[in-house]
């Protein structure tokens, strides 16, 4: 839902030029693939390794054009007018929305800040109860320094945790009854590209800060904000070639940020909280 509104959205911003706008390069790196296109700016996104090699569709490029050996030269309007499929387009159509975005990315449009961690765009220090949706190390290396919150990290498995943090360890399976219960929920913008966010959304209780972070989640914020969502803390590509090199040599996000992505964090206009 939150990808097909995010689409129609910036479908109506680009009109009719959306249809001129090709892929010029695709990186399917192993943490995050990324995208350049003609107008010159890129995205990047998520790699969901797990569901893209468990998912028979994947192998499959059926959606384009007849005689199409892959995405480049494929126009982005052809791509985003696809309805939602395999998780390899899926992970596509979302890296050329993260790619779209950045012309009206604006202080004009949004109230923005660049070049911070998402929590320093947020009151921490009245947060109490807090659920995060993926182990993020440096938001856990905060919270371990208070010892008057109490943190639930939902995760899908136990290796993302270091010994010292496995009393934090929520199974995923648990987050419909975790997410109620925390003042502040912080959810990774992976679970865009699995498909779980609009879910994981749905649990947050009506006062309950909401933070969505990640390079995966730099499209238009609207329909995170039409969900109660108060920050988006996504990225600016600001080297696309130099990014898009690192991903093919199986770069993370440590490798981009600082040195052709930079960060930008979106708050909901009329958030107090």
């Amino acid at each position: 839902m939150i990808l097909a509104e995010t689409i129609h959205i910036t479908r109506n911003l680009y009109g009719e030029s959306l249809k001129d706008i090709i892929i010029e390069r695709l990186v399917l790196g192993v943490f995050f693939t990324g995208v350049k296109l003609s107008t010159g700016y890129g995205g990047v996104s998520y790699t969901p390794i797990a569901e893209l090699h468990n998912n028979p569709s994947c192998s499959s490029m059926s959606f384009l054009k007849p005689g199409a050996g892959n995405f480049k030269g494929t126009s982005v309007h052809e791509i985003l007018d696809e309805p939602a499929g395999s998780p390899l387009l899926n992970t596509v159509r979302l890296v050329i929305l993260n790619a779209l975005s950045p012309p009206f990315l604006t202080a004009e449009r949004y109230r923005m800040t660049y070049d911070r961690d998402v929590l320093s765009a947020a009151d921490i220090r009245s947060m109490k109860k807090v659920a995060m949706v993926g182990a993020f190390t440096p938001f856990l290396d905060v919270f371990k320094k208070r010892s008057d919150i109490e943190l639930h990290v939902i995760e899908k498995k136990t290796q993302s945790f270091r010994e010292d943090e496995a009393r934090y360890y929520v199974p995923a399976e648990r987050a419909g009854e975790i997410i109620p219960r925390c003042d502040t929920v912080i959810i990774t913008g992976a679970t865009v590209a699995n498909g779980t966010i609009d879910q994981l959304l749905t649990y947050a209780s009506p006062g309950a800060k909401v933070i969505v972070t990640g390079p995966t989640v730099s499209f238009l914020p609207d329909a995170l904000f039409e969900r109660n969502v108060d920050i988006v803390g996504g990225t600016i590509v600001t080297d696309v070639d130099r990014a898009l090199e690192l991903l093919a040599e199986g770069a993370g996000a440590y490798q981009l940020f600082g040195t052709c992505v930079r960060k930008i964090n979106i708050m909901r206009e009329g958030d107090g909280k």
